[in-house]
């Protein structure tokens, strides 16, 4: 019989492997500031200072909608004949589809359970804009002349769906090369009902930070959080549908619960250096891909 009293909690133990392996890296200026003059003035000051800025405008509604249709139908079909885990599954085509925790076996749709959907940016309509050419020209302003997208991800916050925490999406990425930059799509608009991003200007500077577990019972595998920092001063990014958020891989933000009527969704792509090498194993959310 199992000894209740030795069962580690899954983010927990996720927790101690992070925080061994990631807690306390720190990144140089000189490796997000390639060459920021191809970026306008006013977001080259705001990346240095705030490590962030936002793309107003860059897609239309009409290609927004059609990403997630798409998202949803890979899904879908993920579910329907992939393998997996209850709330994990892994399509063919190599998406992992992960359902919202509260929503496993709860018998709704597809798109009321969906969470995240992984391992898009070599499918369209998502490989397009992996290259467009104003990201392209971004990271080649912030991380050099070779650069590759090595994480995609669809995200769902439905109605009723709890934000994440707190963290830094560096934790996350046990690589040789820091630090990654964040592009987060906004496919819908996103408010402070339904569930927008907050940030922290400046906590880019931070080294990474030691994380606990989310708390609530019930959350999302993998949800961790930074609680040794003082965030009064954390902003909230409200955007339009087409909007595009720029951020540094240290920045410290977190969303908040969907207590609107109306769904949240996102396409968030990370870049890298594309001579990026991975000491441990290696994910199986990671796929380089040079743009």
């Amino acid at each position: 019989m199992t000894d209740l009293a030795t069962v580690v909690d899954p983010n927990q133990a996720a927790a101690n492997i992070l925080n061994s392996l990631q807690a306390g890296r720190t990144n140089n200026p000189k490796d997000h500031s390639y060459d920021l003059g191809l970026l306008t003035p006013e977001q080259a000051k705001s990346w240095m200072e705030k490590g962030y800025f936002i793309l107003r405008g860059v897609l239309d509604s009409e290609t927004c909608s059609e990403m997630t249709r798409r998202a949803i139908e890979i899904f879908t079909r993920a579910e329907q004949g992939g393998s997996g885990i209850p709330g994990h599954h892994v399509g063919e085509d190599g998406a992992i589809a992960v359902e919202e925790a509260a929503k496993v076996d709860s018998g709704e749709s597809a798109d009321m359970r969906m969470s995240k959907l992984f391992n898009l940016h070599r499918m369209e309509p998502f490989h397009s804009f992996a290259k467009h050419p104003a990201i392209r020209n971004i990271m080649h302003a912030i991380l050099g002349p070779r650069v590759s997208c090595f994480n995609s991800q669809y995200i769902f916050k439905n109605p009723g769906v709890w934000g994440q925490p707190w963290h830094q999406d560096s934790l996350y990425y046990v690589f040789d090369r820091m630090p990654q930059v964040g592009v987060w799509l906004a496919t819908s608009r996103a408010t402070i009902e339904n569930g927008c991003l907050f940030v922290a200007p400046g906590s880019h500077n931070e080294p990474v930070h030691a994380v606990v577990p989310d708390a609530r019972p019930g959350s999302n595998l993998g949800y961790l959080e930074v609680v040794d920092y003082d965030f009064s001063d954390a902003e909230p990014v409200l955007m339009e549908t087409g909007d595009v958020l720029i951020f540094h891989s240290f920045l410290m933000h977190m969303s908040n619960d969907n207590s609107s009527n109306e769904r949240r969704s996102a396409l968030v792509y990370h870049y890298g250096h594309s001579d990026t090498t991975i000491p441990e194993t290696k994910s199986a959310t990671v796929d380089f891909m040079e743009v």
